[in-house]
């Protein structure tokens, strides 16, 4: 089984999240948070702050881990970090992986479908353990399991 890290930066400001509409790789035209893979050196923590650089143009100030979901599909495994970022410097721009939107509430029907298990928890201040099946080219979700944490171990 293929095995592969990745990092997703749920950015909220006042009332506000920070989503983009994916212009390429797995999920294109999905809304969805900034993120992608992990590097060979970096931490998961990291990962979301140089992500978040490169799609967003916006530097991490401050970032609170809030999810480990993991995602099988075929014959691979993706383990997704996810953190909740609540100070920042920049302003959000386009780049070649996403548009820029923020919005108030999540548009679940242009989103993953797990999306709407795990997310809501994540906005209400929870911590999350998921794990969710999908199809080997990503197009069945097949469901999952998810559970509230207080903390990580």
């Amino acid at each position: 089984m293929r095995f592969m890290e990745t990092c997703l930066g749920v950015v909220k400001r006042g009332d506000f999240f920070l989503f983009i509409r994916k212009l390429r790789g797995i999920g294109t035209g999905y809304i969805n948070s900034a993120g992608g893979k992990l590097r060979d050196t970096e931490t998961p923590r990291e990962c979301v702050e140089r992500e978040l650089y490169e799609e967003l143009g916006i530097r991490v100030l401050s970032s609170e881990r809030v999810g480990k979901i993991e995602f099988l599909y075929g014959q691979e495994k993706y383990l997704m970090h996810v953190y909740l970022v609540t100070e920042f410097e920049g302003i959000p721009r386009a780049s070649e992986e996403g548009i820029p939107m923020w919005l108030k509430e999540p548009p679940y029907e242009e989103m993953w479908q797990d999306d709407k298990i795990w997310l809501p928890k994540v906005l209400a201040g929870e911590k999350v353990d998921c794990k969710f099946y999908f199809s080997s080219d990503w197009k069945e979700f097949f469901g999952g399991e998810c559970k509230s944490l207080t903390e990580f171990t």
